[in-house]
Order: structure tokens, then C-alpha cells, then sequence
């Protein structure tokens, strides 16, 4: 009853498509056995939410016969596949409606019909206390009579046992006082050893930050002569420079006026306007002016030479 039910067979598929033997054979070959029944092809299965309202199903033996009516059919050479009868149309103003037809009516409903069912293990039994063991006994059993002194004497032999445990006793007690008293002392001199260690780093912490700061005063005084010295230069360079400039503007002061009045760089505006302007206008003005009178007087002279050839002409006619 206590024992745990174990599966020692392999599984292996269930055959389908022919008659099945009550037993299978263990020299079938692989070739022979039929190919694994497919549930997803299988007309029995349901497909898809089974909460929804279910779809009525055909009896086993309604599902079963046409695949083995077709099989048979199949095997048999020659012959056709008989149709299947189907439902005639109906009649105008009319329409089909799904009805069940199995054997067995069933129920229909939206949600599929729950129970609870519990069930109670047996309570665990504690194991019984397991015995005490006792060895079985060996050997032969023997047993003597010992009469007082016929041993030994106790007050006489104790004696040196008792001077040597009192012995080392007070050996062991003086090797605790006597190492008490040495970690003292080294806890003492510890101490001592830390205290004067902490007073030379303090005081080395002191001599280092001394030192730090005089080294940085120092590269801070270098930073400033190095940078007053760089002023220095840079203002002497800058004078030395002004002082050229001045000497160099002072002699070509003149010149540059000059050489810019020629090239007509440096000139009045007024001027520059006359010249460029006002002087090219009367120009053209008084030439405009002069053309006409030489129109004019070319006009004037060409009329007074015809009239002398006129006259001259009229006159030699008279004479004549």
C-alpha cells in the first residue's frame, strides 16, 4: 500500500486504420506498423474556446463509419464512392433550423457545469523510538575477591600523586601571574610605543606642512618675478617700439602727405568735387557753346559768300 506505482513501459502510439490483434507481436518491423494517429485531424476533437456555446456533435459510431466505409471502398478495386443524401432545400418562406438527432439529448448551456469534490490524506504516523543498542557480549566472564589493604595503601600512596598535582598546580599558577605581568608590561609599552609614535607623526605632519608651504610660497614667488619680469620686458619692448614709430612718423610725416596729394589720397572734398565735377561740366558746357556759335558763324559766312557770288554775278551781268 505504501509502495510508489512506477511506469516501466515505454509509450509508444496507438495504432488505428485496420483491426487491431489483442496483442502485439515483438517481431514486427518498423515498416509495418501503422503511421501515429493525428489529433488535430481527428472529427472528435474541439477546436477553440469550449466556454462558448458548444457545437452539437455526431454519436462515435455516426463519426467512426464514414472513414471506414471510405477505407473499405478504397481497398476495393473498381468501385465508386457512394454520395452522400443530402438535405433538400427548403421551402419558400421557409428556412432550416439545427436540431439535435443523436441518440441521447443533451443539455445545452453557455458554461460548462462545475462540482467540488475534496478529498482527506491520512494522517502521518511517527516512527517508533529505536531501542537502545546493547553490544552482545564476548568472552568468558571470571570474578575474584580483593580484601581491604591487599592492594595498596591509600593514605601512603597518594601522597606523591598529591605533591605532584599541588606541584603543578602552583607551577601553572605562577606561569599565569608571571605571563599576566608580561602582557602588562607589553601592553604598557604599547602604549607608550604608540604615544610617542603619534607625537613624531604629528610631527612630521607638522614638518611636512611647513615644508609644503615653503615650497609653494617659493614657486609663488618664482610665478611672480617671472611675471614681472615679463611685464617688465613687454613695457620696454612697447616703449623701445613707440620710440621707432614716433622717429619713423617724424621724418615720413612730410613725405606721406605728400606722395598722398599726388596720388590723390589726401585731398579736399571741396575740391575734389570741382575738379571732378564742376570743371568737367563747364567743359562740356562752354564746348557745347562754342560748337553752336561755330554753327552759327559757319552758317552766317557760307550766306554772305553767296550773296557776294550773287552780287558779282548781278554786277557782270550789268557790266555786260
Amino acid at each position: 500500500m505504501n509502495q510508489q506505482y512506477t511506469f516501466n513501459s515505454a509509450p509508444r502510439a496507438v495504432r488505428n486504420g485496420k483491426r487491431r490483434n489483442k496483442y502485439r507481436e515483438d517481431a514486427e518491423d518498423e515498416e509495418s506498423r501503422p503511421a501515429p494517429a493525428n489529433i488535430m485531424y481527428d472529427s472528435r476533437v474541439i477546436r477553440g474556446n469550449t466556454y462558448a456555446t458548444p457545437v452539437p456533435t455526431r454519436p462515435l459510431h455516426m463519426q467512426v463509419q464514414p472513414t471506414k466505409t471510405f477505407k473499405r471502398n478504397k481497398n476495393v478495386k473498381g468501385s465508386a464512392p457512394v454520395p452522400r443524401a443530402t438535405t433538400p432545400e427548403p421551402v419558400a418562406g421557409r428556412k432550416h433550423t439545427d436540431v439535435q438527432t443523436d441518440n441521447f439529448l443533451e443539455e445545452l448551456h453557455d458554461t460548462p457545469e462545475e462540482a467540488e469534490i475534496s478529498t482527506q490524506t491520512d494522517a502521518l504516523l511517527d516512527y517508533p523510538t529505536a531501542p537502545e543498542f546493547v553490544p552482545r557480549p564476548s568472552g568468558v566472564d571470571k570474578e575474584t575477591e580483593i580484601l581491604p589493604g591487599d592492594l595498596f595503601d591509600f593514605d601512603l600512596e597518594v601522597e606523591p600523586i598529591l605533591e605532584v598535582i599541588i606541584g603543578k598546580s602552583l607551577d601553572h599558577a605562577l606561569m599565569e601571574v608571571l605571563e599576566e605581568e608580561e602582557l602588562k608590561e607589553l601592553k604598557e609599552h604599547k602604549n607608550n610605543f604608540e604615544q610617542k609614535r603619534n607625537t613624531m607623526l604629528a610631527e612630521v605632519q607638522r614638518i611636512e606642512a611647513a615644508e609644503k608651504r615653503r615650497i609653494d610660497e617659493k614657486e609663488r614667488r618664482i610665478k611672480q618675478a617671472k611675471e614681472f619680469e615679463f611685464k617688465q620686458k613687454q613695457a620696454a619692448e612697447k616703449t623701445k617700439a613707440q620710440r621707432l614709430a614716433k622717429q619713423l612718423l617724424c621724418s615720413t610725416q612730410d613725405v606721406v602727405f605728400v606722395n598722398l596729394e599726388k596720388e590723390r589720397k589726401f585731398e579736399e572734398p571741396v575740391l575734389k568735387q570741382i575738379r571732378d565735377e564742376f570743371l568737367p561740366w563747364i567743359i562740356t558746357e562752354t564746348r557745347s557753346k562754342l560748337d553752336e556759335v561755330k554753327t552759327a558763324t559757319d552758317a552766317v559766312g557760307s550766306l554772305m559768300k553767296d550773296t557776294l557770288i550773287t552780287l558779282r554775278a548781278e554786277i557782270a551781268d550789268e557790266k555786260e
